[in-house]
């Protein structure tokens, strides 16, 4: 190595070397330059270094080494990496990037599960426009508002009085329309169509008749069943004969009065003779 007041053919910062008897110059390890005129180190500022580059121990250095374990180098400007944690990671870029989560126990209660290394709440995004959705363990579960309805996984709307009768809710042929209970909240009305008897909320079955003349002549076609039509016709006392389906009352034999509302004995009165 040449000293200050060394007589060595070579430059400063240099090695000198005899190789067959010929001395041979060579930068020192760190440094470059011309061995003869002097050599210097790479660099001593940035500046020095290109622009992907920076001055690190007198050599121009990737400036993307300055990132941290882990993390990815955005860019680099004037010399200096802008650093990042790839998403779903934490940590500083500059020394090291790690995942959130290895397990769902690293999770909080807002966000209990640990999704490919972030921790995320499993309902975020399930579910459609207006449904609630409730973590059945780490399984979202999606409904709509009591309130409204739809389908969960795609939009939940609110009722319209069409939806009270969908699905229908009464009984076999029944027929649904939306209607109003005692206290005008709108409700489903059953009701057994035109031609139908029955309980509308269990099952509504085809008549026997539709008219007088498919029953017998005895008996009137009254809510589409043949039946005696004397039934609760009369008044009280009075007699009763079903003819060509209609009810005939008449007061019996020693009363009188109104048939269709009461007959009561005759009274007779003696008739006083004179002689």
């Amino acid at each position: 190595v040449r000293s200050v007041n060394s007589h060595s053919p070579c430059g400063s910062n240099t090695k000198c070397e005899v190789l067959n008897n010929v001395p041979t110059c060579s930068c020192l390890p760190g440094y470059i330059g011309s061995p003869l005129s002097g050599c210097r180190h790479e660099c001593e500022s940035d500046v020095e270094c290109g622009n992907q580059e920076f001055c690190s121990q007198f050599k121009c250095t990737n400036a993307c080494s300055q990132c941290g374990k882990g993390a990815s180098c955005a860019r680099v400007t004037n010399h200096r990496a802008v650093c990042e944690c790839p998403k779903g990671y934490i940590g500083s870029p500059y020394t090291e990037c790690r995942a959130e989560c290895y397990g769902d126990r690293d999770c909080s209660p807002a966000r209990p599960a640990c999704i490919y290394g972030v921790c995320k709440n499993p309902c975020d995004g399930s579910c459609g426009v207006n449904a609630d959705c409730n973590l059945r363990g780490l399984t979202p579960v999606c409904s709509c508002p009591r309130d409204m309805t739809g389908d969960p996984f795609v939009s939940c709307r609110p009722f319209t009085k069409e939806d009270l009768c969908n699905p229908n809710p009464c009984g076999t042929n029944a027929v649904c329309t939306p209607g109003y209970d005692r206290t005008n909240r709108e409700r489903p009305v059953c009701t057994c169509p035109a031609g139908y008897t029955g309980n509308a909320l269990s099952n509504c079955v085809r008549g026997e008749c539709q008219s007088d003349n498919e029953c017998a002549d005895h008996k009137a076609c009254i809510n589409y069943q043949c039946v005696d039509p004397c039934s609760g016709q009369c008044g009280t006392g009075a007699q009763c004969q079903a003819k060509r389906h209609l009810a005939v009352c008449t007061c019996p034999a020693g009363t009188q009065g109104d048939a269709l509302v009461s007959c009561r004995a005759t009274q007779s009165y003696p008739v006083a003779r004179y002689h």
